[in-house]
C-alpha cells in the first residue's frame, strides 16, 4: 500500500488520512495526521487504545502526561491508554505524524476542556 498525502479529512486544527482499520493484526488502526501550522490538538486521552507516533515532518510541542517534548522527524513516542496528550504546532509548516493505534475499538477519545 502506498499512502498519498492528499484528500485528508479536515478536523479543524488538524487533518487525517486513515490507512487501514481492523486488518491484521485485529484491533489495529493506522493513519497519517497533519497538525496545521499555528494550531493545537487539545488535551485528550483514549480509554483503551495505545498510540504509537512516528514523526514524519515538521516540529511541534508534544505533551504526554506531565512531560512536554519537542517532537522532530524520526522521533517515536508511545502513549498508553488513559494518558493525557496534546500537540501544539507553533511553526508555519504542517506537523505530520504516522499514528498506529493498538487495541483499537473505534473512537474512544475523551477530550478535556481547557
Amino acid at each position: 500500500m502506498k499512502a498519498e498525502i492528499k484528500n485528508l479529512i479536515d478536523r479543524g486544527t488538524y487533518r487525517k488520512l486513515p490507512l487501514f482499520e481492523g486488518e491484521l493484526p485485529e484491533g489495529s488502526y493506522a493513519q497519517i495526521v497533519e497538525v496545521k501550522p499555528g494550531q493545537t490538538v487539545g488535551k485528550h486521552y483514549h480509554l483503551h487504545q495505545y498510540e504509537l507516533f512516528y514523526i514524519m515532518s515538521g516540529e511541534a510541542k508534544l505533551g504526554i502526561g506531565e512531560t512536554e517534548y519537542t517532537a522532530k522527524p524520526g522521533d517515536i513516542f508511545l502513549v498508553k491508554p488513559r494518558t493525557v496528550h496534546w500537540v501544539i504546532n507553533e511553526s508555519n509548516e504542517p506537523f505530520r505524524l504516522f499514528v498506529v493505534k493498538l487495541n483499537y475499538r473505534g473512537d474512544d477519545s475523551v477530550w478535556l476542556e481547557e
